[in-house]
């Protein structure tokens, strides 16, 4: 990369930065109407949405868009290895789309209901969704995906659907697990420097999935150790394979927390369920990308960082203004965007 791409990518970089919404910011979001909300959201990020009543989902679209022409701004000065890691990192946006296919082609959802809930993501987008719905039953389905950049993903989705039925977490815990394998292979192919700061924002990321996939396929799935470590994914920053299947040996979920290692025991100590304790990782995670965005000076994991942030911040809004539009408590609606109580 020169060095004029360097700055215009820096510049552009502090400059998205400085307009992300932080979580505790939303928080507060949540004791306002839906008009002050849009107001502070125009104020803080300097993006103008647009609410229609009869359409809810419009406003979901248009918050998907924005982040995106974001990211393709981004990935203006970069090619090769680097350009295709992140091509691949904003696939994660298209995994929403392949869970509603697969859920909605097996559960016998309406094809028309299942087209509504899907994500338009314009030039984004990979998947033939006109076939995909047209096909005649879940299976031809499965097998017009197999031919697809999902494939591999795919074909693990469709083994652990045969084992285990049609649960929705195990299903999507699947797609995501073949996700971030192939999103580390990716990060191999980057220079030493690079990829070793890509690898400390995305071992935070696969340090969260893995320990509360293992604490459910355990305690709530009951599964076996070796199974449950087997279902697992890339390893991260903290727990790697031998932690990971020393933990999976342990018999109840206060051992597992005694075991791990700082800052995990420490921040999960008095946590009492596994969905606070997948918030709190979150948030944990978040922060590692939080550090390399503000603090760090290498260009690709502060792009990166920026991509999983505003991600976060694109589900965090969904949640709070769809509870908003449809009328919820603020409770449930702080419990939609996943607050800790």
């Amino acid at each position: 990369m020169s060095g004029f791409a360097s700055d215009y990518l820096g510049t552009r970089l502090t400059v998205l930065a400085s307009r992300l919404i932080s979580f505790e910011q939303l928080i507060d979001f949540i004791e306002l109407d839906l008009e002050r909300i849009m107001a502070q959201v125009k104020q803080r990020s300097g993006y103008d949405y647009d609410i229609d009543a009869a359409n809810p989902r419009w406003i979901e679209a248009q918050l998907t868009h924005r982040a995106l022409d974001e990211f393709l701004i981004l990935l203006r000065p970069f090619s090769g290895s680097e350009r295709r890691f992140f091509q691949f990192a904003i696939r994660w946006f298209e995994l929403v789309n392949l869970k509603v296919l697969i859920r909605g082609k097996f559960s016998g959802i309406d094809s028309s209901e299942i087209e509504q809930q899907l994500i338009d993501l314009r030039s984004f987008i990979d998947l033939p969704i006109k076939r995909l719905l047209e096909a005649d039953d879940p299976y031809e389905m499965l097998r017009l995906l197999e031919t697809t950049a999902y494939g591999g993903i795919v074909r693990q989705a469709r083994r652990m659907y045969e084992e285990h039925g049609n649960d929705l977490f195990l299903l999507d815990a699947t797609i995501d697990r073949s996700f971030f394998i192939d999103l580390k292979h990716h990060a191999r192919f980057l220079h030493d420097e690079d990829a070793a700061n890509v690898r400390q924002v995305m071992g935070g990321l696969l340090d969260r999935f893995n320990l509360l996939w293992l604490l459910r396929y355990r305690f709530a799935y009951e599964l076996s150790p070796a199974k449950s470590f087997y279902l697992l994914t890339t390893t991260g920053n903290r727990l790697h394979s031998a932690e990971l299947m020393r933990l999976a040996k342990m018999d109840s979920i206060e051992e597992v927390i005694a075991a791990l290692p700082e800052p995990y025991q420490r921040l999960l100590a008095n946590i009492g369920s596994i969905s606070d304790m997948e918030m709190v990782m979150e948030y944990y995670s978040l922060s590692i990308a939080a550090r390399a965005l503000y603090r760090r000076p290498n260009l690709l994991a502060r792009t990166f960082s920026y991509i999983v942030l505003r991600e976060a911040e694109v589900r965090f809004l969904q949640a709070l203004i769809k509870g908003k539009q449809l009328g919820f408590d603020n409770d449930l609606i702080k419990q939609a965007m996943g607050a800790v109580a």
